[in-house]
Formats: C-alpha cells, sequence, structure tokens
C-alpha cells in the first residue's frame, strides 16, 4: 500500500488517492454496506474554501440532491453528501477505469491518436448520459434545466467494460461560485467551455454539447483545440474559445471521414442555433454513423480497444488507474446505507429522515448498474457500523428554476454555524490576492481595448 495509507476518515477508509483538482481531492475508499460488508466507493473530499462559503455549501447541497436523481447508466452514481470535521465529501460510485484524458495520453505515448470509432461510442455513451441529465424534470412535468457545465476529458471516465461513465455534475456550478476566494480553482478548465460560458451568459444544454464537440475534436486529431504555446493566460484561452478558427477535423485527420468530422463541426457552432437542438439528436447522429461505418463496434470492442492501449503503451506511461488488483466488490445504489455524517443522501432502505447530528434529504431507489471489479486483497472488510436512530420528516421540495437545481438545504452545525464570525486569515488572504488579480485583470482588458480602438490589435 502506498505511505500513509489506508487511513481512516470518519467511517469510511481511504484507500489511496485517485486524483486531486483545484476544487478536490479523490480518493478510492471502502464503505460499510446496508448487508454489512465494505464495499468500493470513490470518496471526493472538497478543499477547505467550500465550507468557508456558505453560498457555496448551499448550492453544494442543492447540487448534491439533483445528482442523486440521475439514474443512467452513462452517469456515475452519487451516493451521499456528508461533513467531516469540517470537510465537505461526496461518496460516489467507483468507477474502476481510465478517465480520457489518460486514454489520449497513451494514444499519444504510442504516437497514435483515438480510433474514430472509439471516440464515437464514448460521445454516444456521454451524449446518451446528457439527454437524461437535460430531460430531467420535476414532480409537475417543469424541466430543471440541467447543465453539466464541465464536460472535459477528466470527468469522462471508461470503465472495465468499456461503459462510458460522466462525473462530476454541478461541481463546476460550485467552483463557479468560490472562485473568488480560491484563485485558479478551474484554472485548466476554461479550454473545455462554451462561448457562451465564456461570456457568463445564461446556458442550456447544447453548451455541453459544444464541450464534449472540443473533446471529440482533440481525440480524433491528436491535437488541443483552445491549447497552446500562445494560450497560457485564462484570458488568451477564453478568446480562443470565443473567436479562434476552428479547423475541420477532416483537414487535419484525413483518415476521420467527412461525416463523423461534419458530426463534430455541428457540435462546435459558435451560434448555439446552429448546433444540436439536443443531446439527443447528436446521439443519433453518432450511432448512425457507428451503424454505418463500425458495425459491431461496441462497450466490449471499446474495452478491447483500451485494453490493447494499455498493454502497449511503456510502463512509465501507465497511470495508477489503470493497475489491476485483486477483486473486492463495488458499492451500488441498492447496497448503500447513508452514514451519520450525512447532509444529503440516498437509501433503499429508508425513507425521508433526518438525523440527530446533521440533516439529510432521502431520494427514491435507483437499480444499481455494475458487478464487482478489481482491488487490494489485503484489504479486510469490516462490518458496518448500527445505523443511527431516525425520525421520518417530509422531503423538503423540489423547485425548477433554469439550472438551479433544487431549494437549499441549511447545512449541519457541526460544520459552519460553529465556527466564529471573526474572519480567518487565510480567507483575508485570500481575499486580497482575488483583489489584486482582479485589479491585474482589469489593467489588462484595459490595454487590450486601447490598442484595438487605436488599430494595433
Amino acid at each position: 500500500m502506498m505511505d500513509g495509507f489506508p487511513r481512516s476518515f470518519g467511517p469510511y477508509e481511504l484507500l489511496r488517492p485517485l486524483g486531486r483538482g483545484g476544487m478536490a481531492e479523490v480518493f478510492l475508499a471502502q464503505a460499510p454496506s446496508a448487508r454489512g460488508d465494505a464495499r468500493l466507493v470513490a470518496l471526493k473530499r472538497m478543499h477547505a474554501g467550500v465550507g468557508e462559503d456558505s453560498g457555496a455549501v448551499e448550492m453544494l447541497v442543492a447540487e448534491a440532491r439533483l445528482a442523486m436523481r440521475f439514474d443512467h447508466p452513462n452517469i456515475a452514481a452519487t451516493f451521499e453528501l456528508g461533513c467531516h470535521e469540517e470537510a465537505w465529501y461526496f461518496l460516489m460510485e467507483y468507477v474502476d477505469g481510465l478517465d480520457l484524458g489518460a486514454v489520449a495520453r497513451l494514444a499519444e505515448s504510442l504516437e497514435e491518436r483515438m480510433a474514430p470509432a472509439a471516440a464515437a461510442l464514448v460521445g454516444l455513451g456521454v451524449a446518451r448520459g446528457l439527454q437524461h441529465a437535460h430531460d430531467l424534470a420535476d414532480e409537475s412535468g417543469t424541466p430543471l434545466g440541467v447543465v453539466h457545465r464541465d464536460v472535459s476529458p477528466q470527468n469522462i471516465l471508461i470503465n472495465r467494460r468499456g461503459v462510458p461513465k460522466l462525473i462530476d455534475f454541478g461541481v463546476a456550478k460550485v467552483a463557479t461560485r468560490i472562485q473568488q476566494t480560491m484563485a485558479g480553482v478551474i484554472k485548466g478548465k476554461y479550454a473545455y467551455m462554451s462561448p457562451e460560458q465564456a461570456t457568463a451568459e445564461k446556458l442550456d444544454g447544447r453548451s455541453d454539447l459544444f464541450s464534449l464537440g472540443i473533446c471529440l475534436h482533440e481525440w480524433l486529431t491528436g491535437q488541443p483545440l483552445f491549447r497552446g504555446p500562445n494560450m497560457v493566460s485564462p484570458f488568451a484561452i477564453l478568446r480562443a474559445v470565443r473567436e479562434e478558427p476552428i479547423a475541420d477535423v477532416h483537414a487535419l485527420a484525413p483518415d476521420v471521414g467527412a461525416e463523423l468530422a461534419a458530426i463534430v463541426a455541428r457540435c462546435l457552432a459558435r451560434d448555439v442555433t446552429e448546433r444540436w437542438s439536443s443531446a439527443a439528436e447528436l446521439a443519433d447522429a453518432l450511432e448512425q454513423w457507428l451503424a454505418r461505418n463500425a458495425p459491431g463496434f461496441d462497450e466490449r470492442s471499446l474495452r478491447t480497444y483500451v485494453d490493447d492501449l494499455v498493454q502497449r503503451a511503456p510502463s512509465d506511461s501507465l497511470p495508477q488507474r489503470a493497475i489491476a488488483t485483486p477483486p473486492l466488490s463495488k458499492m451500488d445504489r441498492q447496497e448503500f446505507a447513508p452514514s451519520a455524517l450525512s447532509v444529503v443522501a440516498q437509501s433503499p432502505l429508508e425513507a425521508a429522515s433526518q438525523r440527530t447530528q446533521a440533516p439529510s434529504l432521502d431520494l427514491a431507489p435507483r437499480p444499481g448498474t455494475e458487478a464487482p471489479t478489481a482491488l487490494h486483497d489485503a484489504i479486510v472488510p469490516r462490518p458496518a457500523a448500527p445505523p443511527p436512530v431516525r425520525s421520518a420528516v417530509p422531503a423538503a421540495p423540489r423547485h425548477a428554476a433554469g439550472g438551479d437545481s433544487a431549494a437549499p438545504v441549511p447545512a449541519p452545525q457541526g460544520a459552519v454555524a460553529r465556527r466564529s464570525k471573526r474572519p480567518r486569515r487565510r480567507t483575508v488572504l485570500q481575499f486580497l490576492w482575488v483583489g489584486l488579480a482582479a485589479l491585474v485583470f482589469a489593467l489588462g482588458w484595459s490595454v487590450v481595448a486601447t490598442l484595438k480602438r487605436f488599430g494595433a490589435l
């Protein structure tokens, strides 16, 4: 096992890190199931800045309530949002496989580009997952206006069965809320924004289609679209997203047919009215292309393709997630039991309830999606702690409003309310840095505007 692991985190045991970003770090963990045995989960622990912003906490809770309503094989399940020792965390389905950024790097290490059929099948799975999310409505049938906001290679995983899985719904929205107090929170994701997202306009599902189009363009050409040596600042990347000419996929990669290139080009139309009207329409187009150009290429074929890349790639280029381990079953929806740390959780065993330590909202049960996968045989399952006593209360009402998924739920007393009202030194320093960054940005913008006015740009 890695140094410092396993380690405890509340009732969970963190086995090893899976990744780290500007918003959170992700761990492979084991959790007690409703049956009393240990199951694998992914635990995403948010950085400290999230809990310091009460508005971000409310948004995090609302987005978690929404994420737990998704029930689709191409969307990774979210089991629980909780808070332990002032650290907010998501408990999610563990997707045993690779993200598309890692797959693309493996192909690059072999001086190859992603196979067109593989890229199209991944795009099809992501589009189907987006279709499910975009079509989500409340009990009265009113659309909830769900937008992912962060469709990027790191948020698209391929499990060991070859099934594409989309993760991190709602996290980008929270990141946008707190970026004023956490410098660089979404740096690096600007290159996958839509033009309307880059200009802070109101978004709908077609924004996600532009982001998916960027991914498809990069997979098929083997080249970054809005990243490069001359795009080192967020301002330069956002300007490229809005204005930079987009080269045709077929022109850059002649082996990619004009039909598939046209599908990608329509995703990348800067005028939203010229894009695919919905994720369902894009999915149908990709499905028809696969039927005509790669009949028989399915999820088993995708698994074989990724396995072949892993086998042929240099050993030093293999990501940690590519290393297989002996079996321990994964958690699924039917076996999940909320912990006493839950703020929002779903359980097939209980109705909506309220805990002594923190309020929670349980949502309707959904069927599981995957069979057990592998993990280290040295991990010894431990029995689950007995469930805390709960008293039933009615579920909080959901509200639909263009992108805001639900009414906010108050944070647990132990997480936010007990903090002193006096600002922390770290918070003060963060505000000072943000103010300085804003001043530099404003000066830069003024210089660019002046130069453009006099024709220097």
